[in-house]
């Protein structure tokens, strides 16, 4: 018979369930560090809730009121309405009145808001009932050595490590909920110094703080709650999202993430009658664009991700048509330059980007407009190379050349690769092997990976106008190996389970992925289908491996289970965030997150097609 009583305790089972399979590992439960009781963690979740949407929590003397978690060193609460923050709580004595105050403490911002505290009182009786609620539970205190605050940061993992510090009896955290909510867990170096602050100190070198006031710096890990709508169950999070399964990466999965982040793009066209295009960087936290129009580059780039997403095979046509139809509006704004808007002629990468998003809408040529910045903008890519001097950027205002940095290489020698293909009477090939040449050795052996995807693009594209196979496959093939082995494992001791499959591409104490994975990601699924880069019998290996990377990608897209940390979530929802702790949407990554996903998709239905008709 189902009762209220048989409800909570089956939803708890599962919780404490959860919780066992996504917890972040640490040491064994008798060592610093240990994560407090699951059970007792779901325990304060439900009283917490109870209290919320009554809006009446217990008296502090009343025994309602004491809710102990074992194991347990503090709490901090959240309320959310909408995704904005409302209130917050923490409570650090570790005792079990600590839920309480820290529910008190959330409660009180909440009621003391203007838009609440304006309510008539029976409205202001249902606010509990439309907050989401949100409950981190600090495990013990694991001390850290570092004389500085940079290596303290270096120790932690962001948005899973919380910060305390500690001058005598007075004591200051910073929990990962609160540093995901204000979007600042990836700089906790410069939290830190605040956290001095908060305890009186002057803010000086941390080394000078240990040593004449005897501060003390901790980590610690959470068991995090949340809800994704008011009235949900609660969700187990990992650094607020729940982890994406490898085994759900399918195809139908990698098209809905395609789908999705076509969607966001989309969204971000400007609204207004200027030609502006896109808008820029999105941060979620605060609502707004930065800047407000992205520069000429991203936007081709976007143009250019939007036209290779509608050639999939197999994709709806009215979906390719609307994909097709925004690069070319992107595009078309492109050529009218607004008032406060940078030109693309004005930057040679930016141009590059256009030529690639010409190239895989053609039809856009017929359009005068984009014909003759086209033209333009080919010219200035082939200009930036010269076989003597390599390649430099020189202006008419500026007679000195100034350098190009290597990524910037690969791309304009990817673009004049590309010019064999879609217009060779632009461009000399001769030239094209030379650029391809310069952009190999503009870094050392090691760093080369930063060159993906434009130098892959540029060899695939130089093999075909030449009719021959990649004269620089073993390269490639190198790059490949090398990055396979930066991949991040969560089976291992290599990282978190929501970074698997993603690229370390920085050194560092712990491997960490972000969106710069996304341009690796890019050219990998290209390989997968080209016969003289990957063997038939080495395929589904490396098919495996590269599906690990989508995880990855899918990991870091707003989906619904995260919509509910977002403000607005129809400009947040299917965007791909910087990193799986910082939430702000770059809209380079978008564009190159969007081509990740459509190379992926070709390669599949192509590896398919092969299977049928070996």
């Amino acid at each position: 018979m189902l009762t209220a009583g048989n409800i909570r305790r089956g939803l708890a089972a599962t919780l404490c369930l959860l919780i066992t399979l996504t917890a972040p590992a640490r040491p064994e439960p008798d060592q610093a560090g240990a994560l407090p009781d699951s059970e007792g963690v779901v325990d304060a979740y439900l009283a917490l809730r109870d209290w919320v949407r009554s809006l009446d929590p217990p008296g502090l003397d009343e025994a309602e009121a004491r809710c102990p978690v074992s194991g347990a060193s503090g709490v901090c609460v959240i309320l959310r309405h909408t995704g904005r923050v409302l209130g917050t709580g923490v409570d650090m004595s570790g005792d079990g009145l600590m839920l309480r105050r820290a529910a008190g403490r959330a409660l009180s911002a909440v009621l003391g808001t203007r838009a609440v505290a304006s309510l008539p009182e029976e409205a202001k009786a249902r606010v509990g009932r439309r907050l989401t609620i949100e409950l981190e539970v600090a495990g013990a205190f694991l001390p850290l050595p570092g004389r500085s605050y940079d290596q303290i940061a270096e120790q932690l993992e962001p948005g899973l490590d919380g910060i305390a510090m500690r001058r005598g009896d007075s004591l200051k955290v910073l929990f990962p909920a609160q540093m995901l909510a204000a979007n600042t867990a990836g700089s906790i170096e410069r939290l830190l110094p605040a956290l001095a602050v908060d305890l009186g100190l002057p803010a000086r070198e941390l080394a000078e703080l240990k040593r004449q006031y005897g501060v003390s710096v901790y980590s610690f890990r959470t068991i995090h709650l949340t809800q994704r709508a008011p009235g949900r169950q609660p969700l187990v999070t990992f650094r607020g999202q729940v982890p994406v399964r490898y085994e759900a990466v399918t195809a139908e999965r990698i098209a809905d993430f395609a789908d999705s982040l076509t969607d966001h793009l989309i969204t971000t066209l400007w609204g207004g009658d200027e030609p502006l295009g896109l808008m820029g960087d999105y941060h979620p936290v605060t609502d707004t664009y930065s800047p407000l129009i992205a520069p000429p580059r991203d936007q081709a780039l976007a143009a250019f991700a939007l036209g290779r997403y509608a050639s999939v095979p197999q994709l709806k046509p009215s979906e390719a048509e609307r994909a097709r139809s925004a690069a070319f509006v992107v595009l078309r704004e492109l050529c009218a330059v607004a008032e406060g808007e940078a030109d693309p002629l004005a930057d040679p990468t930016a141009c590059a980007a256009f030529v690639y998003a010409v190239s895989v809408v053609p039809e856009a040529r017929s359009d005068a407009a984009i014909e003759a910045l086209f033209t333009r903008a080919a010219s200035r890519v082939t200009g930036a190379f010269r076989p003597e001097t390599g390649f430099a950027i020189t202006d008419e205002q500026d007679a000195s050349p100034r350098p190009i940095a290597a990524h910037g290489q690969a791309m304009l020698a990817g673009a004049m690769a590309r010019l064999m293909l879609s217009a060779p009477d632009l461009v000399e090939g001769e030239d094209v092997r030379s650029a391809l040449d310069a952009a190999w050795q503009a870094v050392p052996d090691h760093q080369r990976i930063t060159l993906l995807p434009w130098i892959g693009w540029a060899e695939t594209d130089y093999a075909r106008a030449v009719g021959c196979p990649p004269g620089s496959a073993e390269a490639l093939r190198t790059l490949r190996m090398l990055l396979e082995a930066s991949r991040i494992d969560s089976t291992t001791t290599d990282g978190p389970l929501d970074l698997d499959g993603g690229f370390a591409l920085t050194a560092g104490r712990r491997p960490r992925a972000d969106a710069q994975s996304t341009r690796p990601a890019a050219y990998l699924a290209c390989m997968l289908r080209d016969p003289a880069l990957t063997e038939p019998k080495e395929r589904l290996a490396a098919l495996g491996r590269h599906l690990h990377t989508m995880r990855f990608l899918i990991q870091l897209s707003v989906e619904d289970d995260l919509l509910w940390a977002m403000r607005t979530p129809q400009r947040a929802r299917g965007g791909l965030r910087a990193a799986t702790w910082d939430c702000t949407q770059p809209a380079a990554a978008q564009a190159l997150g969007l081509l990740a996903a459509a190379e992926t998709l070709i390669s599949l239905d192509t590896l398919a097609e092969r299977a049928q008709n070996p």
